[in-house]
């Protein structure tokens, strides 16, 4: 896919002269915008008459990581992983079972910090179903216009506000705005979702598989477009997907998880080039080529994720990992100071030459899982 600024629609969205700097800021250039420690999500698992617990679904277990002002955060891994679990607990649309959250500075729904109504204000998402996500009954600029409304604004001045934001996402609101969602495509609807993330003017936009559903030349343009917006409004993303390619393309740092857990997280450059995950490893082999003369028959990783109900005892992909040894079931791997955003972390045996792996400290390049090939015929 060809992502360029030319796949924009012939009219660019008309945004104000870049800021030199956020009004909002409030813990300075150095501060991460979000401090995520020790984060967690488990479902309790009941049965009989009286609804017992019996377990826990670990969807989000102990994930800490920062998010740096003006930064795009890609957050990649396989289906059930807990990405989507992540986003709602980030935006705190479900209650967390451990764990907490600092914004630029201020503790969220502590006693001195920020109240969960100002947090929400500054951070809005993006949801992957662009259809499901307005109401089928409301026109757009109204969808547009309804954060402002819950939050006091006059209905005039929050319709104008909307109108501004259909402008800035590339819709003329006197040919759209009156429109209802099912009057538009999949590719108008997202844009809407977007200007309805940015109507309450966040800091933070999460990015739950906002182009999944889109075809190729369309999200190209999305893309295209959330970028645009980023460089003139000052934002920071959280960008959620399964397209490596896309994640790639979009951020400045990757996070990998698996089962619930950060196994990688480093810059986009080193990650995509220099893998030190087996599980990184593999889902950047899995990646189909445009050569035909490299068709990807089988897997690079064989077998489904264990239950996150039942997660393997040390490290948890080592029933899956084609390096696993005894120390990998025996003991879980350590990850480092998940708060330096500079460094590249793996959550594996293989980066740590004291953890008793046969295997530790050799260069990971030698290591690399490759995809099996087959030459056209």
């Amino acid at each position: 896919m060809s992502m360029t600024e030319s796949d924009f629609t012939s009219a660019r969205p008309r945004l104000d002269t870049v800021p030199a700097g956020d009004p909002r800021d409030r813990g300075g250039k150095a501060q991460p915008l979000l401090i995520v420690e020790n984060l967690a999500k488990h479902f309790p698992i009941k049965n009989g008459l009286f609804g017992r617990k019996r377990g826990a679904v670990r969807a989000v277990d102990d994930v800490s990581f920062v998010i740096l002002k003006g930064e795009t955060l890609g957050v990649v891994g396989e289906s059930g992983c807990g990405k989507s679990t992540l986003a709602r607990l980030l935006m705190r649309l479900m209650p967390l079972t451990d764990g907490h959250l600092v914004f630029d500075g201020d503790p969220v729904e502590a006693l001195r910090g920020l109240s969960l109504k100002e947090f929400r204000r500054n951070v809005q998402m993006v949801f992957q179903d662009s259809s499901s996500s307005l109401n089928p009954r409301m026109p757009i600029i109204d969808s547009v216009a309804f954060g402002p409304r819950a939050h006091k604004v006059k209905r005039s001045a929050a319709r104008r506000a909307a109108a501004a934001l259909l402008e800035k996402v590339g819709l003329s609101p006197a040919m759209f705005g009156g429109r209802y969602p099912h009057e538009l495509s999949g590719g108008q609807k997202q844009r809407v979702n977007i200007a309805r993330a940015l109507a309450l003017e966040p800091r933070l936009l999460i990015l739950d598989e906002a182009v999944s559903a889109l075809d190729k030349s369309v999200a190209a343009q999305v893309l295209n477009l959330l970028r645009y917006l980023k460089r003139h409004l000052n934002l920071t993303y959280v960008f959620i997907s399964h397209d490596l390619g896309v994640v790639q393309y979009l951020s400045d740092r990757i996070l990998v998880m698996y089962l619930g857990q950060v196994v990688e997280i480093g810059p986009a450059a080193d990650v995509y080039s220099a893998p030190k995950h087996p599980y990184t490893q593999a889902l950047l082999a899995s990646q189909l080529s445009m050569d035909p003369g490299r068709r990807i028959e089988q897997a690079p990783v064989s077998g489904d994720p264990p239950s996150p109900a039942n997660p393997p005892s040390g490290c948890r992909f080592h029933t899956r990992c084609p390096f696993s040894e005894a120390v990998c079931a025996a003991k879980a791997p350590a990850f480092g100071d998940a708060m330096d955003a500079a460094i590249h972390l793996a959550r594996c045996h293989l980066t740590d030459p004291t953890s008793g792996h046969s295997l530790a400290g050799s260069a990971l390049s030698s290591l690399r899982i490759t995809a099996p090939e087959t030459s056209a015929a």
